[in-house]
């Protein structure tokens, strides 16, 4: 099973996202039992081939993995983890290449439970967390060597606009590497069918829409051009990483269904219950993309 790949597109802007207080207010509610539904972490699993033994915390892990390694970092290289979750893949980065990490999220229960893993891991002082709006970022030009950004960029409004806040704060040759909801191309599900459910459902609970429109691979290299930043490598993953993850999940919450009701609640859990097969109907598909800040003459 090869991944698709692209070096090449258009113009990427669709749709609409939420205000980054309604993605916070989110996880603030839900950050307990999706880490523990997704081993650790707050995004997809990757399983290397079909036969991959591997469990969604071990997926996660590998997919995590994946993204670190585009960013080909060395020790004391500066890594914004834009969109931190718990904080495991800022510490795992941390760890596998000695780079420093600062991860930012709106959550404040996301950024407690960062804190408490870094320093847990003995890595408190290597690695940091704060609150803050990844939209405006509040660092300096050219004051990182790398941005990692799982599962982030489809819960801002504006992708362009988030790109060319990493491009100011990138060196130049100073890498990018991001995950993304992918819209594919034939798409198994209509995708703005798809959107709009889970936006009717976020409100139903409170919430304005947590998604913006997924984006086609192919649109890529010119979103990233007009950002500043030089498409490295695109690749559509998403048989290594929707389908299995989506299975997990499934399994998960089936199988320690009372366990999860008596740590989080009912309300809580059923709340993600109604969510899953959405997300199951909607055929989403998922892509990794590196790109870099160009090389001063």
């Amino acid at each position: 099973m090869s991944d698709r790949t692209t070096t090449a597109g258009t113009s990427a802007q669709a749709g609409q996202a939420p205000p980054s207080k309604e993605v916070g207010g989110f996880y603030d509610g839900l950050s307990g039992l999706l880490t523990e539904l997704f081993g650790g972490s707050l995004h997809e699993g990757y399983w290397k081939s079909p036969d991959d033994p591997a469990t969604m915390a071990e997926a996660s892990r590998q997919l995590t993995d994946l993204l670190t390694e585009k960013l080909e970092l060395k020790p004391g290289d500066r890594v914004l983890d834009l969109g931190c979750g718990s904080g495991a893949p800022a510490v795992r980065l941390a760890r596998s290449t000695g780079a420093q990490v600062v991860g930012i999220t709106n959550s404040a229960v996301q950024i407690e439970a960062a804190v408490r893993n870094a320093e847990e891991a003995g890595l408190g002082e290597q690695v940091s967390f704060a609150c803050a709006d990844a939209t405006v970022l509040d660092f300096e030009a050219e004051s990182f060597d790398a941005v990692l950004m799982i599962e982030s960029i489809f819960h801002l409004p504006d992708r362009l606009g988030a790109l060319r806040e990493v491009a100011r704060v990138l060196r130049p040759g100073g890498r990018v590497a991001l995950t993304d909801l992918l819209d594919l191309d034939p798409a198994p599900a209509p995708m703005e069918q798809a959107v709009g459910d889970l936006a009717e459902h976020s409100r139903e609970h409170g919430h304005a829409s947590l998604v913006n429109k997924p984006i086609r691979l192919e649109e890529y290299s010119s979103l990233l051009e007009q950002a500043g930043l030089v498409l490295v490598e695109g690749a559509d993953v998403t048989e290594h990483t929707v389908a299995p993850t989506l299975k997990c999940l499934r399994q998960k919450l089936t199988d320690d269904h009372e366990e999860l009701v008596g740590k989080y609640g009912g309300q809580v859990v059923g709340q993600y219950e109604s969510v899953l097969p959405l997300l199951e109907k909607a055929g989403f598909g998922y892509g990794v993309v590196v790109a870099a800040v160009p090389e001063r003459p």
